[in-house]
């Protein structure tokens, strides 16, 4: 039976993240990715300027018609949402669809590169530290991280500082210890011997694991959404965490390879297209 995942995001015209990416590679992945659209965008929110349409009435009217039908996910996944409001709409569907065998996955989408994003509040954050207690996996970036930990972004700052690495799986065992989750804290960059590196730290039940890869120029936006994505439909495929962080680096990295080739706005996301062929293998 092919795995059924709902899909918790926004859809972006332009600029290749969210939904635009999770479906086709969810899809790529031999698994049916279920959307529940919260927001409707012209473009991605990293562009000069973006029209958006939150659909957070919506999605309660749809989560009630999946519950009529008697709709069943073997997994949830959440990505952005764009206030407490939908956060409320992402715990109720938790609590409704979360069964046994369920795999519930969050992406915490709160800021980047040491800052909150404009939408974060102390109540969203609130709220995602209690979806965080519902989850099976949680993968933040570093600043996201030490917002749920109670950090500064500021915490871990400096690229060339040789325990970094250390220091931020320290808190993510605390993190993981608190939620009873594994934790993927993605893209900790790190410089060894002038080079650079971005490492995935994943804090699971197999223990304390690191998937590094060498950076490529660019920093495109929606490679967090492709690692979620990938992460999300081999997680309920019965893969392991370390296998599937490590699927997705390395898709990521082909996709980044190949769209530094050309002229191409980090805005608009990567030519992940070219390489849904690798995933169709797994």
């Amino acid at each position: 039976m092919i795995k059924k995942i709902a899909v918790i995001n926004d859809i972006s015209g332009f600029g290749k993240c969210s939904l635009t990416a999770a479906i086709p590679i969810i899809s790529a992945l031999k698994t049916q990715a279920c959307p529940m659209p919260t927001s409707v965008l012209s473009n991605q929110t990293c562009y000069s300027s973006f029209y958006i349409k939150e659909l957070t009435e919506e999605m309660r009217l749809i989560a009630d018609k999946w519950l009529e039908l008697g709709f069943k996910f073997d997994g949830i996944y959440s990505g952005f949402l764009s206030a407490e409001k939908q956060a409320d709409e992402v715990i109720n569907i938790v609590e409704n669809f979360k069964k046994t065998g369920t795999i519930f996955i969050l992406d915490p989408v709160m800021g980047d590169e040491n800052a909150p994003y404009e939408n974060y509040t102390s109540g969203l954050r609130d709220k995602m530290l209690y979806l965080a207690s519902k989850a099976d996996i949680i993968l933040p970036n570093v600043t996201e991280l030490c917002l749920l930990s109670g950090l500064s972004p500021l915490s871990f700052t400096n690229n060339d500082k040789s325990d970094r690495v250390d220091e931020i799986k320290k808190a993510a065992e605390d993190f993981a210890h608190k939620t009873g989750a594994d934790v993927v804290v993605t893209g900790v960059n790190t410089v060894e011997e002038n080079k650079k590196f971005i490492n995935n730290v994943i804090i699971s039940k197999n223990g304390i694991n690191i998937i590094k890869k060498e950076k490529l120029n660019g920093g495109y936006s929606g490679t967090g959404d492709i690692m979620s994505s990938i992460v999300s439909a081999m997680a309920v495929r019965g893969f392991s965490i370390e296998k599937a962080v490590e699927t997705a680096a390395d898709f990521i990295y082909m996709s980044v390879e190949d769209t530094a080739k050309y002229d191409i706005n980090v805005n608009d996301g990567v030519n992940f297209e070219k390489f849904l062929g690798y995933l169709t293998k797994i």
